[in-house]
């Protein structure tokens, strides 16, 4: 008995032509919302910082769900994803690069590789995978590859925010963008059928907006609202109401709550940069690795759920 084959597709973004391998293990009815990491592997801490982000969703994520992970054509380190169970696969064969024609989308980024210039690539790799899902899927969530959720439960409390006003809810909203904020797309469930009939995309317009950050200033225009989780980036005084004992207060990262104070879903930042020495500030790709593997990946569950 064999088992899923690997499809090759290519996919039109942007103009250029992305070839990809695609790899479905997981076919979940159209109401199951598809999560979607968008990764890029140059250095053994990048894959060690992805891999404990599919542990991660894997331990704490019950409800009906489809794992996409998309490698954004990863100089190496890539192909062991297709070994891992319980995902879909997608590698991007292409490099992600904007071309520059008369009637295309003309972008001005420095030279260099994706880690040099991550929001197109991570938008593309995004675009292509909302052409590779179905129709009919009902939700999507795009995450970054240095995120981890770390309490059961973290899905269905961001989908119990949607509702027929409410049609995107995240883990951070950021507000240096607009006064009234947009989602960071490091992690938000999005009205994918609503998405599509908007005509929506993952681009950035830089500088104000980055990838993923007009799908929340369209959705206001359209009469529609969105909901974030509170986190320590932007109210730092959340830190005092975790525990003193938690391991989650000393770890210097941004830690975002539900409704009771309980942290569910943490975040690195420039996880990718890090890996490779390009950022040096806040915690180490060493430090985060070490966290996830000594307490939301190997206590018993009920001990790595920390309640603030």
């Amino acid at each position: 008995m064999t088992g899923p084959s690997i499809a090759t597709r290519r996919v039109t973004v942007d103009g250029r032509v992305y070839t990809a391998r695609v790899l479905r293990r997981v076919c979940a009815p159209p109401d199951a919302p598809r999560l979607v990491v968008v990764s890029y592997q140059p250095t053994g801490p990048a894959r060690d910082v992805l891999d404990v982000c599919i542990q991660a969703v894997q331990r704490y994520t019950p409800e009906p769900h489809e794992l996409w992970v998309v490698d954004n054509n990863s100089p190496a380190n890539r192909h062991w994803l297709l070994e891992q169970p319980g995902i879909n696969v997608v590698l991007n064969q292409t490099e992600p690069l904007p071309l520059d024609r008369r009637g295309l989308r003309r972008w001005f980024l420095p030279k260099g590789s994706q880690s040099d210039w991550g929001s197109y690539a991570n938008a593309v790799a995004l675009e292509i995978v909302a052409q590779l899902i179905e129709d009919d899927c009902e939700i999507l969530m795009p995450m970054h590859m240095d995120v981890m959720p770390c309490r059961t439960g973290w899905l269905r409390f961001l989908r119990s925010k949607l509702d027929d006003r409410v049609r995107a809810a995240g883990v951070r909203m950021d507000r240096s963008r607009t006064p009234e904020g947009v989602l960071h797309v490091l992690g938000y469930l999005v009205d994918f059928q609503l998405f599509r009939r908007l005509g929506l995309d993952f681009f950035p317009d830089l500088p104000q907006f980055d990838v993923g950050d007009r799908v929340t200033v369209a959705l206001r225009q359209a009469g529609y609202d969105v909901f974030a989780c509170s986190n320590t980036l932007w109210q730092p005084e959340l830190v005092e109401t975790i525990p003193a004992g938690s391991p989650m207060r000393r770890l210097g990262v941004d830690r975002s709550f539900d409704d009771d104070g309980n942290v569910i879903f943490l975040h690195l930042g420039r996880g990718v940069r890090k890996s490779s020495g390009g950022h040096r500030e806040g915690i180490s790709t060493q430090d985060w690795i070490r966290f996830a593997r000594e307490h939301i990946l190997r206590e018993p569950q009920h001990k790595a759920e920390y309640r603030a």
